[in-house]
C-alpha cells in the first residue's frame, strides 16, 4: 500500500464519519485520521501511546444502535443517566436516543464505570456513532 492510498483511506473514513483508526505492531504506530496520516517507527519511547492502548483495550465502548439525538439525560429531568465516573450495572441506562417522539436506552451490556462520553448532549448521532466508554469496574 503506498502512501496516497493512505491518504485516499484517510479520505474515505472522514466520508463515512469514522474520525481515528490505528493499528500499532512491535515496532511501529500507524494512525489515520481525518486530518491526515501520522506515522511512528518506534513505540519504545511513547510510554503514554502504550498506556492510552491498554485503556482503549480494557474499555468499551458503546455505539449508536440506530440514528437519532443522543441525550445524556431523560428531557424532564435534569440529572444526567449516568455521568462520567459512575459505576453502573448491566442492563442500565447510560443515555438515550430520541427518534422523533421515541426515547430508545443506551443500555450499559456490562457492569463498568463510565468513562468519556464521547457526544455532547441532544447531538445528532448516526448508527455506530461512539457514545460512551465504559471502563470494567476494576479499571479504576
Amino acid at each position: 500500500m503506498s502512501f496516497d492510498d493512505l491518504s485516499d483511506l484517510s479520505a474515505w473514513m472522514a466520508e463515512a464519519g469514522i474520525d481515528e483508526l490505528e493499528l500499532t505492531g512491535p515496532s511501529f504506530r500507524l494512525r489515520l485520521d481525518s486530518g491526515g496520516v501520522h506515522a511512528h517507527d518506534d513505540l519504545a519511547d511513547d510510554r503514554q501511546s502504550d498506556t492510552r492502548l491498554d485503556q482503549m483495550l480494557s474499555s468499551k465502548v458503546i455505539a449508536a444502535s440506530t440514528v437519532g439525538i443522543f441525550l445524556h439525560r431523560h428531557p424532564l429531568h435534569e440529572a444526567a443517566l449516568a455521568p462520567e465516573g459512575t459505576q453502573v450495572r448491566a442492563g442500565q441506562a447510560l443515555g438515550l436516543l430520541r427518534i422523533g417522539p421515541l426515547l430508545v436506552p443506551v443500555i450499559a451490556p456490562l457492569d463498568g464505570i463510565v468513562g468519556a462520553l464521547l457526544v455532547a448532549h441532544a447531538t445528532p448521532v448516526g448508527f455506530g456513532t461512539r457514545l460512551v466508554e465504559l471502563h470494567p469496574a476494576s479499571a479504576r
